[in-house]
This record gives structure tokens, sequence and C-alpha cells, in this order.
């Protein structure tokens, strides 16, 4: 993308929503949930760009099948101030039309991402997109409060397993104490699946009001993953694919609303 167009892109832009994946624990759909709600919404014609906010195992890069032009790394070893870096230079675009910054190549590199490089690339984003989304690695890591205290929504992501529900509300407990509450939404993924607990059981285990059913469909989301085709845009007569699209549309109205 050249000067002239990054400019014309940037005037007059409203500032963007950002939205961040979070969970207890790893292996729940956190990146799979990320990424094909991202590319929903760059389809309804948001400017949307998803940042890889795993640092050191990040993997939205293959579940888009894209090879990153450049990385986060990139951005900050190649700026010494990123106060007037033009950001847009640094993303790979999908072929929906969604930007994204990509998780470093190497693990040791993501060592180097401090919470003011986050403020600073997040709030540059923020700027010329409708919609942030941020894929997080699992846990409560310094950087990780950076990005729930900057995001205007967390989606907390769990599935029915008993690890999965406990690490959940022991996450949801701990940013209740940080008195961010109201910014929770808890995705609930792989909700026809067997579990130990009753999987419409897990909204009162947790305590919360604010949850969306993700249906169980793993031949469709490993498939999906493994070609880096998001099932939105592949599979989009499928249950999974209208439920992502449905909280697509949610986080849609309630922005046009404002």
């Amino acid at each position: 993308m050249s000067i002239d167009e990054i400019v014309k892109d940037t005037e007059g832009r409203a500032q963007g929503e950002m939205i961040i994946f979070i969970s207890g624990k790893g292996g729940v759909g956190k990146t799979v949930t990320s990424v094909n709600l991202a590319v929903s919404l760059a389809d309804k014609g948001f400017s949307t760009c998803i940042l890889d906010g795993n640092f050191q195992f990040g993997d939205v890069n293959l579940a888009l099948d894209i090879q990153p032009s450049f990385t986060i790394n990139d951005l900050i070893q190649e700026n010494e101030s990123l106060d007037n870096v033009k950001i847009l230079y640094y993303l790979d675009k999908d072929d929906s039309g969604l930007n994204v910054l990509s998780a470093p190549m190497k693990p040791e590199q993501g060592d180097l991402i401090t919470p003011l490089h986050i403020r600073t690339i997040c709030k540059k984003i923020l700027e010329q997109h409708d919609f942030l989304i941020v894929d997080l690695s699992s846990g409560l890591s310094e950087n990780n409060l950076t990005f729930i205290e900057m995001a205007h929504r967390v989606f907390l992501v769990t599935d029915g397993s008993l690890a999965a529900v406990k690490n959940t509300k022991t996450m949801l407990r701990a940013i209740n104490m940080l008195n961010m509450k109201n910014k929770i939404k808890v995705i609930i993924n792989n909700s026809e699946a067997s579990s130990i607990i009753n999987i419409r059981n897990v909204q009162d285990v947790l305590d919360v009001k604010d949850v969306a059913f993700i249906s169980n469909n793993s031949k469709v989301v490993s498939k999906s993953f493994a070609m880096g085709a998001p099932f939105v845009l592949s599979k989009p007569n499928e249950k999974i694919s209208k439920e992502i699209k449905a909280l697509a549309n949610e986080i849609c109205n309630k922005r046009n609303a404002k």
C-alpha cells in the first residue's frame, strides 16, 4: 500500500472498537473463534484488523493461510519511535479484506514486546479501523492485562471441560477484582459436545449472564484450520458459521446504535 493510499484511508475515520479474546486454558477454540469473527466483520464491509497477541506461539496467520510480510516484531524493531509509524504498511491483507498483524516468528522475540508497545500499536490500529480483534494467549500475563485494560469488550472463551471451567471461573474472579466485569462476555465453545459438566449448566457455574454458545463441529473446524480457510466463508450454511455471524451482527448492531 502506498503512502497516499494510507493517508486517504485514515482521513475522517472514527475511533475503532477493540475486542479481545482470552481464555483460562489453551485448546478451547479461541483462535478459531476470533479469526472467524474478524473475517465476518470484514466481510460485512467494516474495516477490521486482527492482531495476534499470542506473541510466542501465535498461529492466526496459519488459520488464514498467510505467510507474513511483516510481524509485530518487525514493526517494533524497525522503528525507534512508534508515534509516527505508518501502521498499515506492516499489515497483511486476507482475501476477505481483513488486515492482519502477525505474531513474531520466533518465541524469544515475543519477550521484547512491552505494555508500552501494545498501547501505542493498538491506538494506531484503532485510529484506522472500525474493529480491532486481538487473539491472546491463555492466562493473565502483564501484556494480557494491558490488552484487557484497553479493550472495549472482552470475550472469555471456554468449553465444558472441568479444567477450562475452573480456570475460567478463576479468571472471572480476577477480572471482577479489577472492576472490569462490565466488559466480559463468555463464549462457550463445543456446546454440543459431551462433558462432565452439562454444557447448559456452565453458565450457572460461572455465574454470568452475557453468554454465547458455539456449536461443536470438529470436522468443519479442523479442515478449516488446516486449509487456512475460515469456515464462515467456506461453509456459510453450517450452524457454527451462523452462530459466529450472529455474534458479528450483535457487535455491529451495538456499534451502529452508538
